[in-house]
């Protein structure tokens, strides 16, 4: 029957020995139901994805090097309070050999200890993420008529180092996306007739709740008003000689004369400069408007309105997870404390 390789280095392979065997057959109970599980509303496992076999040898690999360390479990881990009785002091200081109450209670944590361990180790078997995986390769060793999977009897890659290549591989690749996004959706705004104007009149068309946008007085200036937070901020648009339209909108806190901006509002000014896209009026301007229900918006990580120190989430992120080709397009925030960010 099939057998999960035993671990090793890529370039000291050690072979698998009879005793690391893990048959299919006896897996833990429940991991036979895994297709009917999938099909109980569990999301699809794609196999041909090279991620994801990767990411499931990495997890067999992971499970077979627990193995070898549950091996110790019996005698030496669960024995250990017995060896070098001499030398071997508790927390208070008392040898174990001159307090048997202390030795019974080192081999009490002992046993404690390590059942967690086989606990831990028996609920990764049995727990979703692998239970495609079992029945994956139930599947591969009834097509190979019971052949093993693996004949070699050892890993050949380090599969935990692999998937991590291969996911930073993904992550470039992603990078690289949204930059030719960045670049295209950039020029399309620069290469409009009325530019950034056309996006500020497209904004106060949307008619956003408490939010208000006056033209300055400057050719690359406006400032909006959230009227529920009472936050007044001033946006100025400067330019790159090296490059046509707006390099970059700053913003500034217009405080009322006679005050000075508060704690809070440097807070968010603070955010709204380090974000990205900072020559997107568009997304700036949604991402301020985020801020209008201040004082009622609670932390998505903590799920409270203000954190141990009282302070409120200030912090705004863009949400991952939105249609690109909406027009006008529309940003979504997530709000944070700066201690859950």
């Amino acid at each position: 029957m099939s057998a999960v390789p035993a671990s090793a280095a890529p370039a000291a392979p050690v072979p698998m020995t009879e005793t690391t065997t893990i048959k299919v057959e006896n897996q833990a109970p429940g991991t036979q139901e895994a297709p009917q599980a999938a099909n109980g509303g569990a999301p699809p496992v794609n196999w041909e994805s090279e991620i994801q076999l990767v990411s499931s040898l990495a997890k067999l690999q992971e499970l077979e090097r627990k193995i070898h360390e549950l091996r110790h479990v019996v005698p030496s881990k669960l024995l250990e309070p017995l060896s070098s009785l001499s030398n071997q002091r508790g927390p208070s200081g008392i040898s174990y050999a001159d307090s048997p109450v202390h030795l019974r209670d080192g081999l009490d944590q002992a046993a404690r200890t390590q059942l967690a361990n086989i606990q831990s180790f028996k609920s990764t078997w049995q727990g979703p993420e692998l239970k495609p995986v079992w029945a994956h390769v139930e599947s591969r060793i009834k097509e190979s008529d019971g052949q093993i999977l693996q004949p070699t009897g050892m890993w050949e890659r380090d599969y935990d180092v692999l998937l991590e290549e291969l996911l930073q591989a993904e992550r470039s690749k992603e990078e690289e996306r949204l930059r030719e996004e960045e670049v295209t959706e950039r020029t399309k705004i620069q290469s409009s007739e009325r530019g950034w104007e056309a996006i500020v009149e497209s904004f106060i068309q949307r008619n956003v709740p408490g939010v208000r946008v006056i033209k300055g007085q400057g050719a690359l200036s406006l400032a909006i008003a959230l009227l529920k937070a009472g936050i007044i901020f001033h946006i100025e648009g400067l330019s790159d000689n090296d490059a046509p339209g707006v390099a970059e909108w700053h913003v500034s806190s217009k405080a009322p004369p006679g005050r000075v901006p508060t704690k809070m509002e440097n807070s968010i000014v603070e955010c709204l400069n380090s974000r990205s896209r900072k020559w997107d009026l568009a997304f700036l301007l949604d991402m301020i408007s985020s801020y209008d229900d201040l004082k009622q918006t609670t932390c998505v990580k903590c799920n409270k309105l203000t954190n141990n120190s009282a302070q409120l989430p200030t912090i705004r992120r863009v949400q991952s997870t939105q249609p690109s080709q909406q027009e006008p397009r529309v940003f979504a925030f997530d709000a944070l404390h700066s201690s859950c960010a």
